[in-house]
Formats: C-alpha cells, structure tokens, sequence
C-alpha cells in the first residue's frame, strides 16, 4: 500500500514559491471552469453564491475567491467530485488545506478504472488498496462540526472491505448525511455460487452497522450480528436525516430493508440494485416519506408488496417476481422493464389498482409485436 494518496495519479505537491506562482498562471483559469458550469448549482443558495463569486471574477480578475471565508469556498468545493476539489490542492497552500476539511459532498468516484483491472487483473487488489487508503485519507482530515450532504463510494470492493465500508458509512451517519450511494459493481462479475471464493461475496450491510455506538459495540463483541432489530433497539441518530440511499451490488435482506424504511423518517428514494440475496419485503405505512422506488436487476427477489403509503414512483427492472400494489393515492408513475409479454402479468397488478396512474411505461428485452400488446392490455 503506497505512502500517501490523495488521488488516483498522486503528484508531488509544489513547494510554496510553486504554488504562489500557480495561483498566478492557473487559479483564474480553474475559477473561470469552476463557474461556468462545471459545478450544478441545485438549491436557491448555491445560485446566489455562484452568481455571486462570477460578479467579484468579473468586477475585477484579480484572485477573489481565495479572500472569500472558508465557509464559502468549502460550498464551492463540495459542488465538485472527491477527485476534482483534490486537484485544487496545487493551487495554493490555503486550498490545500481547504479542499479536504470543509467539503460536504463526498464523491469517492474510481469507476474509471474498471476497465483497466478488466483488462489487467493483477492490479485490482493493488488499486483497491489504493482506493481505501484515498477516502481514509481524506475522511480523516475532514474536520469542524458541518453536516454532509452526500457520501458516494463508486469501486470495486467486496465484503473483504467490510471493515473499512462500514466506518465510512458511520462516520456519514454522524455527520447526518443526506444522500448515501453505495456502488460497488465489480471490474469483473462473477458466478456467485456455492463454490465461488467467500472473499469475493459482495459487501454485506449488516444491522450492527447501522446500530447506535454503544448497542453495536455490545453485539459485536456478544457475537449477535446477525440477530434482527427489534423496534426497540437504538438505530443510529444519522438515519433520521436521510433522504437518499442508493445500493448496487449490496447484500441486503427483506427485514433489513424494511427497517431501513421504519427508522429514516425523511427517507424519500431507495435505489436497490443488484442486491442478489433479497427475496422480498413489504412497503406499507402512512408515516413513511417514501416517494421513489427503484428496483433494478435483483434476480432473487420473488415479491414486494406496496400497500397503504404515499409512494409517487415505481420502478422495476429485470425477471418475472410479483407485484402487490393497492391503497397507493399518489402513484402516478409505474415503469416496467421485463424479459416478455409472458411475464408481464407476474409483475404487473391489474389496472383498477393503479387508478391515479398517469405514466405507464413497460419495456420488453424480446422483440413484442404491436398486435400481442394491444390483444393484452384489452384483457387488463
């Protein structure tokens, strides 16, 4: 594992007299690209302060946006990747310092390099090692009391990373993170069968990952960690300002799942994908925020029922698996994606369930003529 990695392709960081003399040719030119659209601005704040620094850039081309308090450039960061606000470390000593300790939108994006460790599979333990040494490196500077708006981790890592995955999960939910993405599709897939090598099981999301400190301690250690929650049991203080979670080659249970959706009160998309050991479970509750749901290519899952919420869209990707859908007032957009017509009448419920339905999208991985269509949807 190298010394130091602050990025995919580590360069030497320039004495002060280089950087100063970067912060003359380079910065404008950076902060220039930075504002003209590089960074999306998605609130009504992020607007104002974009137009706000392009005003001072244009008054005077002067460097302004280094003399802007921490708060705000660290705001300006966060609209960019992990990667992309480590690349402005090369422009002063300030940003150096700045690019790691106040960013609140995390994007630790390596799936770039999949098609290399394809290719060249000998250095995929190598890059991993590599991956997990950058986001500690930059989680561990991170610093001051901010709350994160979003964490993605985006690489190949398997449940032999499960140690690191879960710190870094945690330390999201102290810093009541938002938006979580999980993404850890392999440069190859692999056969998950019996003999497959239980190294190379995707990463599993236990319930002692998610736990309070002192209730995931005490399970650890007394060997519990398989043992389901009871509503009792303290959940994380994080989950209460979640509001996206996006899981794609996750392991994840039925029970798991719906206790996810019991103990995020703000939770309003869940993207599952991917998730090979999930076999069912049951949306169902007024109280639930829940809005989108995506399921997409979970070959185990047999049936999900959604019942009695507010759920606004549905969407379902991959083989045939039942589908109860009833009392939902907001549905307005139900997408299905299957192999056939055949097994259309498996996953999608009869039309006088889905009376607000105002988008209906169905999609077929064989050839469907026009005719077979018009004849099946005369019987719906």
């Amino acid at each position: 594992m190298p010394g130091s990695m602050d990025s995919p392709s580590a360069k030497r960081l320039p004495s002060d007299s280089e950087a100063e003399s970067a912060d003359k040719i380079t910065k404008e030119d950076f902060q220039l690209n930075l504002l003209a659209g590089r960074a999306k601005a998605e609130s009504a704040d992020e607007i104002f302060l974009t137009l706000f620094v392009s005003l001072l850039v244009k008054l005077n081309p002067k460097d302004r946006i280094s003399s802007l308090p921490e708060d705000a450039i660290g705001f300006i960061l966060s609209l960019l990747t992990s990667r992309e606000a480590q690349a402005t470390c090369l422009l002063s000593r300030r940003w150096r310092h700045l690019s790691t300790c106040q960013v609140t939108n995390l994007d630790f994006d390596w799936s770039y390099l999949l098609a290399e460790m394809k290719a060249n599979p000998e250095i995929a333990e190598k890059e991993r090692a590599r991956y997990v040494q950058w986001v500690d490196n930059v989680l561990h500077r991170q610093s001051g009391g901010y709350h994160l708006r979003r964490l993605a981790l985006r690489f190949d890592l398997n449940i032999s990373y499960k140690p690191y995955i879960d710190r870094w999960i945690r330390f999201a939910l102290a810093k009541r993170v938002k938006v979580l993405q999980l993404d850890f599709k392999p440069a190859v897939f692999k056969d998950l069968t019996d003999e497959c090598d239980p190294s190379q099981l995707p990463y599993m999301l236990g319930h002692e990952t998610l736990m309070d400190d002192d209730v995931g301690c005490s399970q650890r250690t007394s060997g519990l960690s398989n043992v389901g929650l009871s509503p009792s049991i303290s959940w994380h203080v994080g989950f209460r300002y979640l509001e996206e979670l996006s899981l794609n080659q996750v392991s994840v249970d039925g029970e798991l799942v719906e206790q996810l959706l019991a103990n995020c009160p703000k939770l309003e998309r869940l993207v599952l994908e991917e998730a090979h050991t999930l076999t069912g479970f049951r949306v169902s509750g007024r109280s639930l925020k829940l809005k989108y749901l995506h399921i997409l290519w979970c070959d185990d899952l047999e049936d999900v029922e959604i019942y009695d919420t507010d759920l606004v869209s549905f969407t379902f990707v991959g083989m045939s698996m039942l589908v109860y859908l009833e009392k939902l007032p907001q549905l307005s957009e139900v997408s299905i994606r299957v192999n056939s017509l055949l097994q259309l009448p498996f996953t999608l419920p009869p039309f006088s369930s889905l009376p607000c339905v105002q988008i209906l999208k169905l999609e077929f991985f064989q050839l469907l003529s026009v005719r077979a269509l018009t004849d099946f949807l005369k019987v719906s």
